[in-house]
């Protein structure tokens, strides 16, 4: 026990080995429980007619008021109907059937139901008998929801009740702080950022009412109380994309949630604790922590999300959180193939995808590349309708945007990001991606694959 309490403190260091048994004494001692409270006082802030009269400035606008070209399409509303009809794609891969009254604490991957009468602090990430808690958690992230909203805008339908009522189902089977679905904060966190999607596209639909506008309040309210009073563990014990979601979310609160008086304070520390983590996890050539492409592209969203929503309120973001983005963005641009926008599929990827919004195949990082491209420079990476869409979305084309960096080109040749020990050669039909590997060994590789195979090698 001694020479494992060592190895810990050696390789982890003394701030999370502190951490760690602070939130062990914690969650033993019953603190965790009392900060993050079962059976709650309900809290209600303003009416639905103050909220329709007042909605917050998000990136979608009511769908009455969104203007940019409708596409029918039968594949999206294909997907739809699977929905409705209770299927669910998991890790953008497989589809399965849930069914339409799936009661969102089942594993469906060994048909395990969790307890809601548990504390989340209680509730095991995996165990034998558990499984994995991710298969649970696919549903309740609610990113399928920006997949019904995208048919309803394009194909002129109406699935607003549909949307509701899956709202209302989880709001009543997932007792505030009890059960696995308030066991994470970046599912909290995304939960509610999708959940704002559908709260401003059907704004106006008469299926959202005062009852249901009180139930999402009180959610929103302790979904926020949770992530502020627990997000030691994201920026300490996990410290990656989770403590970038969980901080942006809490940044966002008082743009998003003004009517919430604790966002003062909460978006304030949010605020400090994302530029911090932005310019910790983002190294300064542009490589992230994680040396993940797809957790990548996921922070890549995010700030597409965060610095649309701040620069709309007239809130920005510091020079800091710009640059590096516009670092991010050029080193993902440059490791991607150009046809497809694939990259390789470098380091874990778990098929998260918070926000599609666009009907682009999972691997093709090109519709998230566009819009943070589009927010910082003012300018399209891409011209098909397919991939701009997402920018659309994110309001990335309005007059808002920051435009003060210039746009990203493919460069030739040998490119070096040494803070993430990356190494590219791209010629005219060639792309290599080398990952702490000294240069001249790549370069070996390949005049060897051309004389003695007669081919350029593609990592894809």
């Amino acid at each position: 026990m001694f020479k494992q309490a060592v190895h810990i403190i050696k390789n982890m260091g003394m701030r999370y080995t502190l951490y760690r048994v602070r939130h062990e004494l914690e969650k033993r001692i019953g603190v965790l429980k009392k900060r993050h409270p079962a059976n709650p006082p309900l809290k209600n802030f303003i009416s639905l007619a103050e909220f329709r009269d007042n909605t917050p400035a998000f990136v979608i606008s009511p769908r009455e008021s969104i203007s940019f070209e409708k596409h029918p399409n039968s594949g999206l509303k294909q997907n739809a109907e699977r929905l409705i009809n209770g299927e669910l794609q998991f890790f953008n891969s497989e589809w399965k059937i849930l069914g339409k009254d799936y009661d969102w604490v089942t594993n469906p991957d060994n048909g395990y139901r969790y307890d809601t009468s548990k504390h989340w602090s209680e509730i095991p990430d995996f165990s034998s008998s558990t499984g994995d808690i991710k298969f649970v958690w696919e549903k309740l992230r609610f990113s399928w929801l920006l997949t019904l909203i995208r048919n309803d805008f394009h194909n002129d339908e109406d699935h607003s009740g549909f949307v509701f009522s899956e709202i209302e189902s989880w709001i009543d089977a997932n007792p505030i702080n009890r059960g696995p679905n308030w066991r994470c904060s970046q599912e909290t966190s995304l939960r509610i950022f999708n959940w704002c999607f559908a709260l401003h596209f059907y704004r106006d639909s008469e299926i959202l009412t005062e009852e249901l506008w009180s139930k999402i309040q009180n959610v929103i309210y302790w979904s926020l109380h949770h992530v502020y009073h627990h997000i030691d563990f994201s920026r300490i014990a996990v410290r990656n994309n989770h403590a970038i979601t969980e901080t942006l979310f809490l940044t966002l609160s008082n743009m998003l949630f003004p009517f919430i008086p604790e966002t003062e304070r909460w978006a304030q520390d949010g605020r400090r604790w994302f530029e911090e983590e932005i310019d910790y996890q983002i190294y300064y050539d542009g490589t992230f922590l994680q040396f993940s492409m797809n957790y990548h592209r996921v922070v890549v969203q995010l700030l597409s999300l965060g610095i649309s929503v701040a620069e709309y309120n007239g809130e920005p973001f510091s020079e800091k959180v710009h640059e590096k983005a516009y670092k991010s963005l050029n080193f993902l641009y440059q490791c991607a193939q150009n046809e497809t926008g694939h990259l390789p599929n470098y380091g874990p990827n778990d098929g998260a995808w918070f926000f599609p919004l666009s009907d682009t195949d999972y691997r093709d990082f090109r519709p998230q590349l566009n819009a943070l491209h589009q927010l910082l420079t003012g300018e399209s990476l891409y011209n098909e309708d397919e991939v701009t869409e997402e920018a659309k979305w994110m309001r990335a084309y309005e007059s808002f945007i920051i435009n003060r960096f210039p746009p990203i080109v493919n460069k030739m040749g040998v490119m070096k990001f040494p803070f993430g020990g990356y190494y590219l050669i791209r010629e005219q039909d060639t792309l290599i991606l080398s990952s702490v590997v000294d240069i001249k060994i790549v370069r070996h590789m390949q005049i060897i694959c051309i004389l003695i195979f007669g081919i350029r090698v593609r990592m894809f």
